[in-house]
């Protein structure tokens, strides 16, 4: 599938961004999607900028906070395309128009042809271009 999220054109890729365990899929209006692949099904937690209707969310600031098991996971602000890691665990990444954010790296433009994943995000940092980790649910459009 082909997607554009921030300055990073994806072609070709399965996940353009797997934050953790959660791809981030764009739509042409520039929304943003969510879904969980850490089950042994895939599962939206935000669709075109919204909170899915089974999840457990709260508002906040200019975006609101998803919930997983009762405890908050992470905030997500659709003005601003952040996404901020409430556990701590994850870089927060801001996918903005000039360039995408990973923490404190920053990525200008580019991109990612081929792959599995197009930008993969974990506890240890961040890659580009590879394949899909094993042991996630599998993401069908």
């Amino acid at each position: 599938m082909d997607f554009k999220i921030g300055s990073v054109s994806f072609n070709s890729v399965k996940i353009p961004l797997l934050w953790g365990k959660k791809a981030i899929l764009s739509h042409s209006n520039g929304a943003l999607s969510v879904i969980d692949l850490s089950g042994e099904k895939a599962k939206p937690q935000i669709v075109v900028d919204e909170p899915w209707n089974e999840i457990e969310y709260a508002e906040k600031e200019d975006g609101f906070v998803i919930y997983e098991n009762e405890i908050q996971s992470y905030f997500y602000s659709p003005t601003r395309k952040i996404f901020r890691d409430l556990t701590g665990r994850l870089p927060e990444c801001e996918l903005g128009k000039e360039f995408t954010r990973i923490g404190t790296n920053k990525i200008g433009g580019g991109m990612v042809s081929g792959f599995g994943v197009g930008i993969g995000v974990s506890e240890n940092g961040f890659f580009m271009g590879g394949p899909i980790p094993e042991g996630l649910a599998s993401l069908k459009l």
